[in-house]
C-alpha cells in the first residue's frame, strides 16, 4: 500500500473505532471494537509505516461519535478513497454511500440501481469486502426477504442488526 497514510483510534459508545486515509479520502475503516490495539490491528493489516494522528479529520470524528450515540448523520459526502478497487466495486460502493440513514434496500435493488440488475451475488460480494464500513453503509443492504444476511465486519450480523436499530429509533 501507499507510504502516505494516517490514521485516528478514538472512543465511541460501543468501542473504539478507527479509520486511516490517504491524500484523497478516507482508505479503510474498523467498526468499533473492544480495544484500541485490536482496533488498531484490524486496520493497519497489510499498511506498510502508517501514521497515528489524534487529529485527523476531527469533523468525521465527531461525526462518527454522533452516529454511535444515536444521531441522525449523513456521511455521503465524505471523501472515501476507492482507488485501488475495480471500477464494478467503486461504482456499487459509490451507489452504496446514497442509501441514507434508516433506510434499507435489497441487495436486487442495488444491482438495479448501478445498471447491473442480475449481479445481485456480485453485489453481495462488493458487500462483503466493503473497506469502509458505516461511511459506506452496507448494513443497510438486506436480502431480496428482507433477512440480514452475511455482515464480514467485526460483531457479524449482531452488529448489523444493533446498527440497523439503533438507526429504526433515531428517525
Amino acid at each position: 500500500m501507499t507510504d502516505d497514510i494516517k490514521y485516528t483510534i478514538f472512543k465511541t459508545r460501543p468501542g473504539y473505532f478507527g479509520f486511516c486515509c490517504t491524500e484523497k479520502g478516507v482508505l479503510r475503516t474498523c467498526l468499533p471494537l473492544k480495544t484500541r490495539p485490536s482496533v488498531e490491528d484490524y486496520l493497519l493489516a497489510g499498511i506498510d509505516n502508517p501514521v497515528f494522528d489524534n487529529n485527523l479529520l476531527p469533523g468525521l470524528q465527531t461525526q462518527i461519535i454522533a452516529y454511535y450515540e444515536g444521531d441522525c448523520v449523513d456521511f455521503s459526502r465524505t471523501a472515501v478513497d476507492l482507488s485501488g478497487l475495480t471500477p464494478f466495486t467503486q461504482k456499487v460502493l459509490r451507489a452504496c454511500m446514497k442509501i441514507k440513514y434508516g433506510h434499507k434496500i435489497t441487495y436486487k435493488q442495488l444491482a438495479e440501481q448501478v445498471g447491473s440488475p442480475n449481479s445481485s451475488r456480485a453485489i453481495g460480494g462488493v458487500m462483503a469486502r466493503n473497506p469502509i464500513p458505516l461511511i459506506i453503509p452496507c448494513h443497510r443492504v438486506l436480502s431480496a426477504n428482507g433477512s440480514l444476511c452475511g455482515f464480514s465486519a467485526p460483531g457479524g450480523l449482531e452488529t448489523k442488526k444493533w446498527m440497523l436499530s439503533l438507526e429504526a429509533h433515531t428517525r
